[in-house]
């Protein structure tokens, strides 16, 4: 299974499961005095915080890419 997506080249370098991951994503919300109203785009990038559900390595998005793991 490769991811193809939105997790596309992406795969835990601990126990090389393709997801879920837990990511820290920067979104913009409306926001009033008594809550919020939605959100918009999410957004991450490679230095973005990343967790694997499957075995709880956690490290950067870049950590995460298949690319990056090839070059070590």
């Amino acid at each position: 299974m490769t991811n193809i997506n939105c997790l596309a080249g992406m795969q835990c370098p601990k126990c090389r499961s393709f997801g879920p991951f837990n990511i820290a994503v920067k979104t913009m919300m409306k926001v009033f005095d008594n809550g919020t109203d939605g959100h918009g785009d999410k957004d991450w990038d490679t230095g973005s915080f990343c967790e694997c559900c499957e075995c709880e390595f956690s490290g950067t998005v870049a950590d995460f890419s298949k690319t990056s793991q090839q070059q070590e």
